[in-house]
């Protein structure tokens, strides 16, 4: 379990830092067309702000998770609900891949 929880924050990590310099590429491109004058929305950088965030949390957790073996058994869910994801994602696009004999429409 403890090479589970290494390999699963350390992939955070990893998710966790593209995410951030695209957050951080995202609010320069932001603020540079706002300075010229350009309309802009600040949707797309508040969202990748917010999942890089989000990941961030989620690697320290990860790595509270593995120095402390005792930590709760809400915070184990709570780590491992992206991964269930998915992995559910994956599974349900596999099934109708093959249920629909691989046409997508």
């Amino acid at each position: 379990m403890n090479t589970t929880t290494l390999i699963t924050t350390i992939l955070y990590g990893l998710t966790a830092a593209y995410v951030m310099y695209m957050a951080i590429m995202n609010l320069f491109v932001y603020f540079a067309n706002v300075h010229l004058g350009h309309e802009e929305s600040f949707k797309m950088p508040m969202i990748y702000l917010l999942g890089g965030l989000t990941l961030c949390a989620l690697t320290f957790l990860g790595y509270r998770i593995y120095t402390l073996p005792s930590i709760g058994l809400l915070f184990k869910i709570l780590f491992y609900i992206p991964v269930l994801a998915i992995i559910l994602y994956i599974l349900w696009a596999i099934l109708l891949v093959f249920s629909s004999g691989g046409k997508w429409n």
